[in-house]
């Protein structure tokens, strides 16, 4: 959005003061000029609608002044929740405690207008991830609700656990009175599909490079793997309980033959197979289906195999809208928790704590939603790239198709200025935006709660 004048900006403040915002803290700027004969574009074209900005520095940068109609800007978090202790440390002596056991749920649901979404969204009375009642679908007291597992006893046994290598050249199970060890780089052959029963723990092998454990669905391959509340599927490290850090093993990768604006046969990020098809998404069908999983913990995953060549705890290439998935939590990602390359999946109930890079990474074209959303950060850890709760991005070249359109609604996304105001402790300075659209991306975020960020929503 590009201000002529004086008056125009004039104009803005006044409305925001009608509204009871502070109007410094939305900070209007012009836009990087993409005219002419542009390749690289800095900024998206994104929307942010009834949204509550706290607690951060600037709420949004390149404002629409039509969506801040629909914002409320207000550092006082406390008319707005009814604890204010939920992801602060628990005692400043201890700053890397934080109380996760709390939730921000809402005092009155009505504090902000609800905006209407696109229908494939439900439709809720309240912004933010949570309403003033915890929502049963959150299962927030069941044994897969857990955003800190540091010191969960998994009794890991190298000698009698199920090695898996190479391929999965058939159709295969995994139960849950087995341990599996996933050695090095494991490919699900096309045509393949493995089912993994509730309560089954998935080991990924701690290594560098490829020899780290990394569990790839090849395009044509399904995954079958529906936990419950109360036997969630996990994977996890090997190390013991109280050992564990970020980074310990690879992650999952999905590949499939949705959209994407980088090709038919790309090859994902940091994987290296032997056979052809080993590692490419790409294709035309927006309905492919990758199968169903749900109630996943995926746990101190995320490493890179060469620099800027990184494997994230989970990662989409193409995934279809004919996949299912819901209920995935992610703690201590060493990259992106979640990263999707092109496709077309909707997803639900997500919730990441102590990622180092982004938490959900959308690009290359991906045009799926997702529906409420948890987001924890860290405020001691970011890559030395910098982190942004969601970042969202398209293409380097302007205009080109499929350009990505993500689609998100009810989140909560909380950030180091929420979380250690009014202490002297200090925050990683790399931690960015808690929306950032760049890169000729289209980004849509409605009737979420943005907290404790540098900026808020970058290019709303």
């Amino acid at each position: 959005m590009t201000f002529k004048s004086l008056e125009h900006l004039s104009m803005l403040c006044m409305l925001i003061l009608v509204l009871g915002q502070s109007c410094e803290e939305i900070e209007i700027l012009d836009p990087p000029d993409n005219t002419g004969n542009v390749v690289q574009t800095s900024t998206g074209d994104s929307d942010a609608l009834g949204i509550y900005f706290g607690l951060n520095e600037t709420a949004t940068l390149f404002v629409d002044p039509a969506s801040s109609e629909t914002y409320l800007v207000d550092d006082d978090v406390s008319k707005y929740f009814s604890n204010t202790s939920f992801a602060r440390p628990s005692n400043v002596s201890v700053p890397n405690n934080l109380d996760l056991d709390q939730f921000p749920l809402l005092i009155n649901e009505d504090f902000l207008d609800v905006v209407k979404t696109d229908p494939v969204f439900e439709t809720t009375s309240y912004v933010g991830a949570f309403g003033s009642t915890m929502s049963e679908k959150w299962y927030s007291d069941s044994n897969w609700f857990n955003l800190d597992p540091q010191d969960v006893v998994y009794n890991f046994d190298k000698n009698t656990a199920v090695k898996v290598e190479g391929y999965i050249e058939q159709n295969t199970t995994w139960t849950k009175d087995k341990q599996y060890l996933i050695l090095g780089q494991v490919f699900v052959k096309d045509g393949v599909t493995l089912t993994i029963e509730p309560g089954t723990v998935v080991f990924g092998n701690k290594g560098t490079g490829v020899e780290a454990g990394v569990l790839i669905f090849n395009r044509g391959s399904k995954i079958n793997a529906n936990g419950t509340p109360e036997e969630p599927i996990v994977f996890t490290g090997t190390a013991d309980a109280g050992e564990r850090t970020r980074g310990q093993w690879g992650g999952v990768v999905f590949l499939g033959r949705a959209p994407n604006n980088k090709g038919d046969d790309i090859l994902i990020e940091g994987i290296q197979g032997d056979e052809a098809d080993d590692g490419l998404f790409g294709g035309n069908d927006e309905t492919d289906s990758s199968g169903t999983f749900s109630f996943w913990r995926v746990e101190y995953a995320g490493i890179a195999i060469t620099p800027g060549n990184e494997v994230n705890s989970i990662t989409y290439g193409s995934v279809g809208s004919g996949t299912t998935a819901h209920h995935i939590l992610i703690t201590a990602a060493g990259d992106d928790a979640m990263e999707w390359f092109g496709g077309k999946i909707n997803m639900s109930y997500i919730a990441t704590y102590n990622t180092l890079d982004d938490d959900l990474d959308m690009d290359s074209g991906f045009s799926g939603t997702l529906q409420y959303v948890y987001i924890v950060r860290n405020p001691y850890a970011a890559d030395e790239s910098g982190a942004n709760a969601f970042e969202i991005s398209s293409s380097d070249a302007v205009n080109t198709e499929p350009i990505t359109r993500a689609q998100i609604a009810n989140a909560t996304v909380v950030g180091p200025l929420y979380q250690l105001d009014g202490t002297d402790l200090v925050y990683d300075r790399l931690i960015n935006a808690g929306l950032s659209s760049n890169n000729d991306a289209r980004a849509y975020i409605y009737n979420s709660i943005i907290l404790g960020f540098p900026v808020g929503a970058q290019n709303p």
